[in-house]
């Protein structure tokens, strides 16, 4: 209810409650303590399941699909299409994003005793509603989204929800440390084995399992989102891998245009044909007594002659039902032959320009120069590394207890990136940290052999980093002898 993120408050709106928070939140308590026969304040059972005394649920849109106001509305009327007109709830629809969303909070029971149980059954009927009510409003992107097959589901617990937005979640962290691992790893058996190499503990078997260390419990790759499934992480890292490929020569290049060639509907739009086709059409020449291009022009006149007979005859009702099926499949015959003869004709003009043999020539030629430039480039960058805590703890550095070194971290990705001449160390420093997702506090970026600590205000030169505890240690004694002596001496 942070008037900052709600338009000073305006976007509040309480449905059967007071939008002043202390009277909605008195009225939400008599509520859930008249039909639960409990208190709100009860300390909850060391064991078995919680009571649940609210539902958090979260309405999301995409950037520009709609205006605050109608986002607002649009909450209202779902909440109450998919919960009744006797349901206590708040909805406040946030603005502090590109994204406008709804944040609703909502009483386990109606004002009729009725309670809400929250399961996939009901999670997929409300969304279903909020679907509906977008399709009316013409408003539609997000339901796009979910239609399509590699779309996570976002329903999550309050809890995990909170956890992963402050990035305390275990499985966040797990989330960060594999999406870094994708990027340099060949294989998901590597990915493994590099999580067990820094104390994580792997379970094999008809599922994957995965514990961080100092976590409770394992949890299944599968948990962690779609996009952590074992086959779908296989292909992130098989993609990864491709984009990681020995340099190509000029001929390979030539070999890749020309399959490229004879299937694409992109740049080289005409197919020319394989071996297949070729033979085909040499059969339809043959059967045909096809002599000339000439010949074979005059015969796609006539069959589209009669092609044009039948259909005319068809729609002025001068074919009869008993014989419409005879006709039909006449038809299909003709269109049949129409198309093969026209495909020996495209067959021919190709071959008889030989447009496409320069057309690959000068493609791979470009490919071949462009490839040529990318290398000289990327001998030219700074190299630079990025380290994660073995804990997976991301504290600000003035939280730590010792200087941060190699032992407590593990190198998770390595790579190169151009900067402008003269640019601030800084500037680098944060144009790395922007080009991964996964960047966050804790992280550790070695650049230039120097390595920096992303704390909560910048980033903090580390000097000792490579050294040993007991490096550490030794240095830093050594250096307080001198300052100690530099005091006496003055």
């Amino acid at each position: 209810m942070n008037p900052d993120k709600t338009n000073g408050r305006a976007l509040i709106s309480g449905l059967n409650l007071e939008t002043e928070i202390d009277t909605a939140i008195m009225q939400l308590t008599l509520t859930y303590e008249y039909f639960s026969r409990k208190k709100m304040n009860a300390k909850p059972p060391a064991n078995g399941a919680k009571p649940v005394k609210a539902f958090h649920l979260i309405q999301s849109f995409a950037p520009g699909e709609c205006s605050a106001r109608e986002a607002h509305a649009i909450g209202i009327e779902w909440v109450r299409q998919a919960f009744g007109e006797d349901y206590q709830a708040m909805v406040c629809t946030h603005t502090d994003h590109d994204h406008i969303h709804n944040h609703v909070l909502l009483c386990p029971y109606s004002l009729s005793g009725k309670k809400f149980n929250s399961n996939l059954n009901t999670l997929k009927r409300i969304r279903d509603v909020s679907d509906s009510i977008c399709r009316e409003q013409g408003i539609g992107i997000m339901e796009q989204l979910r239609a399509k097959p590699d779309h996570e589901p976002s329903s999550m617990s309050y809890g995990e929800w909170k956890h992963r937005k402050m990035g305390t979640s275990w499985k966040e962290r797990i989330r960060v440390r594999i999406d870094l691992l994708v990027k340099s790893v060949n294989s998901l058996e590597e990915l493994l084995s590099q999580l067990e190499s820094v104390g994580y503990t792997i379970k094999r078997g008809k599922y994957i399992s995965v514990k961080a260390p100092d976590q409770g419990r394992a949890v299944r790759l599968i948990s962690l989102g779609k996009a952590y499934a074992e086959n779908t992480l296989a292909s992130r890292i098989e993609e990864r891998a491709a984009a990681r490929t020995k340099e190509k020569s000029f001929r390979e290049f030539v070999d890749e245009l020309w399959e490229e060639y004879r299937s694409s509907t992109g740049e080289f739009s005409k197919k020319y044909p394989d071996i297949y086709q070729l033979s085909h059409q040499l059969t339809v020449i043959n059967r045909d007594h096809i002599r000339s291009i000439k010949e074979l022009e005059d015969m796609i006149n006539s069959v589209r002659e009669e092609i044009e007979k039948i259909e005319t005859e068809i729609r002025n009702g001068d074919v009869t039902s008993f014989h419409i099926d005879k006709y039909s499949e006449r038809l299909d015959e003709l269109r049949t032959k129409e198309k093969a003869y026209h495909d020996i004709i495209e067959t021919f003009k190709l071959s008889d320009k030989g447009n496409y043999i320069d057309r690959i020539y000068n493609e791979s030629q470009r490919r071949f120069v462009e490839q040529e430039q990318a290398r000289k480039q990327l001998l030219s960058a700074e190299s630079y590394e990025i380290y994660l805590p073995n804990n997976d703890n991301y504290p600000p550095l003035r939280e730590l207890k010792k200087i941060p070194t190699t032992a407590d971290y593990t190198k998770i990705f390595e790579g190169k990136m151009n900067f402008p001449d003269n640019e601030r160390i800084g500037e680098k420093l944060e144009k790395i940290f922007n080009s991964i997702p996964q960047g966050r506090v804790g992280m550790i970026i070695k650049l230039g052999g120097t390595a920096y600590y992303t704390d909560d205000f910048g980033f903090k030169q580390l000097k000792r980093f490579d050294d040993s505890e007991p490096e550490q240690e030794h240095k830093k004694s050594f250096e307080q002898k001198i300052t100690t002596k530099k005091k006496r001496e003055r």
